[in-house]
């Protein structure tokens, strides 16, 4: 469930979002009231830092800009996928709407020759018309029968169709919630995994969750000096690292929840919901060594470039901490690490 706030709350959001939308230049539609209650409500801090940047200087949000905050920060589908999704569920609903009715014309027919039939023999009638009527009612409830069979067969079709649209549903969300250069989660589910972090409110300072943020060193020199394509595939050998240090502690049980992400341009996370500070530690010392030992060839050059390194910061959340504080918290170790010469892991503690 994507909105848990009590009425009373809510009614404060609505308060607080309804002046701000009204000072855009964008229609006030559902769309642009989800953009800004998460705003309001501090539930989605990416979210907030793009409106920050937008707004910034007194600027208006235009009906574009609304569209884009709402598609990629809160809607979980893309629309097309949506569009399909909807017209399959829609097609769904209005096949097993004519197969009922066409079951209560059947049943209400069957219904109105049993009452005639019933009639017929408590008249009753001579032998022959009783055999004519008990031959009629064994016809009518075959037909009554064969009726009902298609509306199960219909019915049992329509629930494939849902269970494939459900499939649908859960594997388009599932790719919303990635990253699709390096496979990694992506900013929304960071964020959608830190507000369940925030909402467990952990009583145990030694579990409470843990962040490595971490940023390839000079990446835009990478960029600049042999092209995009290239510095893409940086990003995803810096990926797979990230994966290989989470497989590698997997035995230890605050890393079977560990949740790697690629949360910006060359910024990665590894969130543990359940940490321990030294694990964290441990893990980003891992992923530094083995991001700097590697050595990543252009395409099929045998020329080998500089090493790439990356700076790391790591921190734990403090007991009722919000989720902008601990990661702000974390964003300041890592440029720790960088204003002390990079290629290193600075912590700070809360």
């Amino acid at each position: 469930m994507r909105y848990t706030d009590s009425m009373a709350r809510s009614a404060e959001h609505l308060r607080a979002a309804l002046p701000l939308m009204t000072q855009q230049r964008a229609a006030l539609h559902p769309a642009s009231y989800a953009v800004w209650y998460e705003f309001v409500s501090g539930m989605n801090p990416s979210l907030n830092q793009a409106l920050n940047i937008q707004t910034a200087g007194g600027q208006t949000l235009d009906e574009a800009q609304v569209w884009t905050l709402y598609r990629e920060h809160i809607c979980e589908l893309d629309p097309a996928t949506g569009e399909k999704i909807s017209a399959g569920l829609n097609q769904v609903l209005e096949g097993m709407a004519a197969s009922a009715a066409e079951a209560g014309h059947q049943s209400a027919r069957f219904d109105q020759s049993l009452t005639h039939w019933v009639e017929r023999l408590l008249d009753n009638p001579p032998q022959q018309a009783q055999a004519q009527v008990l031959q009629e009612l064994l016809s009518g409830t075959r037909e009554i029968r064969g009726a009902l069979n298609h509306l199960k067969q219909r019915l049992d079709s329509s629930q494939e169709e849902i269970n494939s649209l459900r499939e649908d549903v859960r594997r388009a969300r599932g790719e919303a919630l990635l990253d699709a250069l390096t496979g990694l989660a992506n900013r929304r589910a960071f964020d959608l995994q830190m507000q369940k972090c925030i909402e467990a409110a952990p009583t145990d300072k030694s579990t409470a969750p843990c962040l490595v943020l971490g940023d390839i060193d000079f990446f835009k020199r990478v960029n600049d000096s042999y092209g995009h394509a290239f510095g893409d595939q940086v990003l995803r050998a810096v990926a797979q690292t990230l994966k290989g240090v989470v497989g590698s502690c997997g035995a230890h049980p605050s890393a079977d929840e560990a949740l790697p992400a690629r949360i910006g341009g060359e910024e990665f996370a590894l969130l543990l919901p359940n940490g321990q500070l030294q694990l964290a530690q441990k893990m980003a010392e891992t992923m530094r060594a083995s991001v700097a030992a590697s050595r990543i060839r252009r395409g099929a050059t045998p020329a080998e470039i500089e090493r790439v390194t990356i700076s790391i910061g790591v921190t734990q959340m403090a007991l009722g901490e919000s989720a902008d504080s601990f990661y702000a918290r974390a964003d300041r170790a890592l440029y720790a690490s960088k204003r002390t010469g990079r290629n290193c892991v600075t912590v700070l503690a809360a």
